[in-house]
């Protein structure tokens, strides 16, 4: 009965709004549900777009599908969480269409991971870049410090042998 109740308001109401307010209460109620669910699932939005593009990726290997009409949502219920996934199939790929998509993704890993390593070599030079200064300062410090015990030994000596004058000399 609420829901007769509700469909009538919203019909009366509709006379009396413009359709960009409906427009507006479907996306805010998109996102309502979007935030709702992720606070439930405990699923971050960046999670969700990166769980997104991922399959987006996969599936896209293997079959032309339509992006814009792609939809993910997860649902939370008491005790289970529901993938639901929309896919609009426009068409299969080819064997070759297939095996060219999968040596372009290979490729670009291939790239991606000799990005990684160049950038890990870069750190390795920087990093011993500075342990060898910090060995060069020690040692700095070691040779001032062995400087400085020599000279006053000899200090000391010096102090030694003028008490011996003075002695001799009384």
């Amino acid at each position: 009965m609420k829901d007769i109740f509700s469909d009538l308001y919203d019909k009366v109401l509709s006379f009396f709004t413009s359709q960009t307010a409906d427009e507006t209460k479907v996306v805010a109620k998109s996102r309502l549900k979007t935030v709702l669910m992720q606070d439930r699932v405990g699923f971050s939005e960046r999670a969700m777009q990166m769980l997104k593009d991922d399959m987006l990726d996969s599936i896209s290997r293997y079959l032309e599908i339509d992006v814009d009409s792609f939809d993910l949502s997860i649902d939370a219920g008491e005790n289970t969480t529901i993938l639901n996934l929309s896919i609009p199939v426009l068409r299969t790929k080819t064997d070759e269409e297939i095996d060219e998509a999968i040596a372009i993704a290979q490729n670009k890993n291939i790239e991606k991971t000799n990005e990684i390593v160049g950038e890990l070599k870069e750190l390795v030079k920087e990093k011993a870049q500075e342990l060898a200064e910090q060995i060069s300062e020690q040692e700095e410090n070691e040779d001032i410090t062995q400087e400085n015990k020599e000279e006053e030994k000899e200090d000391s000596v010096k102090v030694e042998n003028k008490e011996k004058v003075k002695k001799k000399a009384d």
